[in-house]
């Protein structure tokens, strides 16, 4: 029998997730040689993984294939989404699998909702990095610096990049005792999209905006959480949202909207968060919708985040920081040991086993 991981390492939210879920498992004493790592992107070794799998086999995909075509054995398919309708490219994978993990309750209710049967859903929950992303070796703001606000994630209409700017402008729009730090980039049109994150701060006339834009370490991310003193997040919807576990992990009250999959955890430090008003809107992103090719020109809905609501929560954080900062130290532990990654994989085993002897 194998545990055959069908994925990709790299530094994107499904790459991230992928090599960590495929480090833990590996990790666990008599499972480890069941597993064979399988890299989506080589055609070689997926064929040769194809023609070597048996029926006693489970096969797990990460990145939507249709395995259940080409692998003997048990298919799994791992999956994460934004919006409440689910593109049909993905859904014609998910449709024939023996299970699929999806990170989130919230997730577990979409997949219903766009017809998955129930018990074939399994709420697998993604990890973090607790020695790398934790709260030590950072000191409190005082005010003898700027107070930091830190906002991580892709250049895309999803992230509410444009909404939080906005807010920030009318609120600490150029005070010197302010600042917004942004971590960004993007996989594609590199420079056409730095150029319209730029412009976007120029025209606010915002002086008070750092922006980090291309890739960095893991060391290097997590040092800037520890260098800033919260995080700001109010996205339309998130798979899982990694940046904000990280966030959390690493002690930093959080500003984001609450809906969507990062609501897994979320739910378990609402004490040190400052939720965002929203309602949930259809779907008409041009760059999203080119992704997902839909018949019916139907892409569901997300949330979309008040200006006004991010503005107010901006100043709570900031009225209300100590008390706050508090409360996520405390809510780091929690976050770090519900969420390890080796309690994802204990989930995951759960799951497997209810499909396959082993």
């Amino acid at each position: 029998m194998k545990i055959r991981l069908i994925g990709k390492r790299n530094n994107l939210g499904i790459g991230i997730h992928y090599a960590n879920f495929a480090d833990a498992i590996k990790q666990f004493y008599g499972i480890a040689d069941l597993v064979e790592e399988v890299d989506f992107t080589d055609q070689a070794q997926m064929q040769q993984a194809a023609a070597a799998s048996q029926p006693d086999d489970v096969n797990i995909s990460f990145l939507g294939a249709n395995i259940h075509e080409f692998f003997q054995g048990r298919a799994i398919q791992w999956t994460v989404f934004e919006s409440t309708k689910i593109p049909e490219i993905v859904m014609s994978s998910l449709r024939p699998a023996d299970q699929v993990w999806v990170p989130s309750e919230w997730g577990r209710a979409v997949l219903m909702l766009n017809g998955i049967d129930p018990e074939r859903i399994w709420v697998v929950p993604e990890g973090v990095d607790g020695q790398k992303f934790h709260p030590y070796r950072r000191q409190p703001w005082t005010a003898d610096r700027p107070f930091r606000f830190l906002s991580v994630g892709k250049y895309e209409h999803r992230k509410s990049f444009d909404e939080l700017l906005t807010a920030f402008a009318q609120t600490y729009g150029n005070m010197s005792n302010i600042e917004l730090v942004i971590k960004s980039g993007y996989f594609t049109n590199h420079d056409e999209k730095l150029l319209s994150f730029k412009k976007k701060i120029a025209d606010l006339q915002l002086t008070n905006v750092t922006l980090l834009w291309g890739s960095m370490t893991f060391d290097d991310i997590a040092d800037l959480y520890r260098s800033c003193d919260a995080f700001v997040f109010p996205t339309k919807g998130e798979g899982w949202g990694l940046p904000l576990i990280e966030a959390a992990a690493s002690g930093l009250p959080i500003i984001t909207v609450p809906y969507s999959g990062h609501t897994e955890f979320i739910q378990h430090m609402a004490n040190s968060v400052v939720g965002v008003d929203y309602v949930l809107a259809d779907i008409d992103c041009p760059e999203y919708c080119s992704y997902y090719p839909q018949a019916d020109q139907d892409w569901g809905q997300w949330a979309r985040p008040d200006v006004y609501s991010i503005s107010a929560a901006l100043q709570t954080v900031c009225r209300e920081y100590d008390t706050l900062y508090a409360k996520a130290q405390k809510n780091s532990k929690i976050i770090r040991n519900r969420y390890s990654w080796q309690a994802s994989v204990d989930q995951a085993l759960v799951a497997i086993r209810s499909i396959a002897r082993f």
